[in-house]
């Protein structure tokens, strides 16, 4: 024992110089990434901070389903709730940002923007779209009714959200994004069982689709796939349940003649079909030529029954695989859901093809 703290008594200089020279270095690395944190990290206090402030502001918090308020970094540090905060990137400049708090059932989702000018700003999904540009074959986005809508058979419109791959329909006029999930349901679903006095046999009633088995059905699946982070990001849109003749051309005056008001989430319309297509021939809804250049025409990820249902009999259905088809409504098809996400949705990584699509903040 004497002699090892002999000898470390001898190397006593060694291990001071070593340990100074850690301590430099471990302050140069800080220095350099502008206080030891990340954006991520920052973004995490600002949630802890926001968390705490609403703790002792319960009022403020919003009571409706979905009702949203927002605290802004500043009144978190004036709260003494957080250090003013210094972007990772260059310590010279300070960042901004806000909290938005959106209610989700009996839960509260927080969800952060931060801004660091030039290192690191919110990329808005919307603004994303509003970019794109159509290929040397037409594929892209183009402009219709006010809305930008994804047309032809190549087109980089995939998304990650939820752990789930999605593609983009289209942005509507208020800036919100409406995706359809891009792998069908392994189990298959009756559009509506009821008995149908009609036909005088249980075929299903499409009259009326707050009461329909596929309504249901659908409601089910939200429940059940998507936790409050994701809901908080979903918004409720009134779903055109209108009707049509099978040789009807596609009308959105027709679909919207029947509306089911702040619905989360639904299905394609025949609209969506005909849109997506690039094809001058897909008029209405017994055109074949809709399936050419139409992403929406790929059966290794679209089967599923539309919102639309039948004007001449009220237990037909209309469904998307390959071309747009007609069926009972008793009988069971597979779905592709459809949701629509807030016009704030932030992309932190991705090109929209299905290797590197979208990724949902």
């Amino acid at each position: 024992m004497k002699k090892i703290w002999e000898f470390i008594k001898d190397k006593s200089y060694y291990f001071l110089g070593a340990t100074v020279v850690i301590i430099i270095l471990l302050v140069v690395i800080n220095s350099c990434s502008g206080g030891g944190n990340s954006y991520e990290d920052i973004e995490e206090e600002m949630v802890n901070a926001a968390e705490s402030y609403y703790a002792n502001h319960e009022n403020n918090l919003p009571k409706e389903e979905n009702g949203t308020v927002t605290v802004t970094t500043g009144t978190l540090i004036e709260a003494e709730l957080m250090e003013e905060i210094i972007d990772p990137s260059d310590s010279s400049q300070t960042c901004s940002g806000h909290v938005e708090v959106t209610k989700v059932g009996k839960e509260y989702s927080y969800l952060p923007f931060l801004t660091c000018k030039g290192n690191y700003e919110p990329k808005y999904l919307t603004d994303i779209v509003a970019d794109v540009k159509t290929d040397e074959y037409g594929n892209g986005v183009y402009t219709i009714n006010n809305e930008l809508v994804y047309r032809g058979d190549d087109v980089k419109n995939y998304v990650s959200f939820n752990n789930q791959l999605w593609r983009i329909v289209k942005v509507d006029n208020e800036g919100d994004i409406k995706l359809v999930l891009a792998n069908f349901t392994e189990d298959s679903y009756s559009w509506d069982t009821a008995y149908n006095s009609e036909r005088e046999d249980t075929v299903g009633v499409t009259t009326d689709y707050l009461r329909t088995d596929i309504r249901k059905t659908l409601n089910n699946y939200y429940d059940d796939n998507f936790d409050k982070d994701a809901k908080a990001k979903i918004v409720s849109k009134n779903l055109c349940v209108g009707k049509y003749a099978e040789n009807d051309a596609f009308s959105t005056e027709k679909e919207c003649s029947i509306i089911r008001e702040n619905e989360k989430i639904g299905l394609l319309n025949a609209t969506d079909y005909q849109n997506a297509s690039l094809s001058s021939g897909c008029t209405n809804l017994s055109s074949q030529e809709c399936g050419n250049y139409n992403y929406l025409a790929n059966d290794e990820e679209i089967n599923t029954w539309l919102l639309n249902s039948s004007s001449q009999n009220s237990y037909r259905v209309f469904y998307i695989l390959d071309t747009i088809g007609e069926s009972s409504a008793s009988s069971t098809k597979r779905i592709n859901p459809v949701i629509y996400l807030t016009s704030k949705t932030i992309v932190t990584e991705g090109t929209g093809t299905k290797n590197k699509p979208y990724v949902v903040k």
